[in-house]
């Protein structure tokens, strides 16, 4: 017979810590929230916000496994709040841009010229190529594809997907890179992360 605290512990498995659940629990409601009811829709095809941002965040803060549970989960849910019926290779999108910034972030990246600047910060760089990489995998290829299979949507469509991608990118790189440059951020996350 298990104990309480047995099944705790092997429920918070994937994410380490119960903080690490809690804070991936609040990026996957910020990701729902900036996607599905504050993001500008351009079409039935494309989406103008930040929905992605807590989502690469999850996956370079806590890991690639949390990231793309992050993204799988809020892709779910906001579908289902929203009214949208979910479609599984936008869900594969969700997951990939989820699960390949903090893999290419952690692993991939990894010359001394890319992982620290000069004053033991991350260099703006190597993080541009994680969440790139992730958007183009996860937004521009897959997420367009499900678009195109399911939704009939253009081929022509995919240029300002591709474009919206890119701006997307060198906006939330620039965000996590000036999160990472604050002193009392990287503190109060490295407190979250080693719990």
């Amino acid at each position: 017979m298990q104990t309480n605290n047995t099944v705790s512990k092997a429920n918070i498995k994937v994410f380490g810590t119960l903080v690490v659940m809690t804070s991936s629990a609040i990026l996957t409601a910020l990701s729902i929230i900036l996607g599905k009811f504050l993001s500008i829709p351009i079409g039935n095809s494309i989406r103008i916000g930040f929905e992605n941002l807590p989502v690469v965040m999850a996956s370079i803060f806590f890991g690639p496994i949390v990231g793309a549970v992050v993204g799988v989960t809020a892709d779910i849910i906001g579908c289902i709040l929203h009214g949208y019926a979910i479609n599984p290779i936008i869900t594969v999108g969700a997951l990939c841009i989820g699960l390949i910034p903090g893999f290419v972030y952690r692993h991939l990246v990894k010359s001394s010229a890319d992982t620290l600047s000069t004053d033991g910060k991350p260099h703006w760089v190597k993080l541009f190529v994680s969440v790139l990489v992730s958007y183009a995998v996860g937004s521009m290829l897959i997420k367009s594809v499900g678009l195109y299979v399911a939704y009939g949507t253009p081929l022509q469509t995919i240029i300002f997907r591709v474009v919206n991608g890119l701006v997307s990118a060198l906006t939330d790189t620039t965000i996590i890179w000036l999160l990472m440059q604050n002193k009392g951020f990287v503190r109060e996350l490295g407190r979250v992360v080693k719990r």
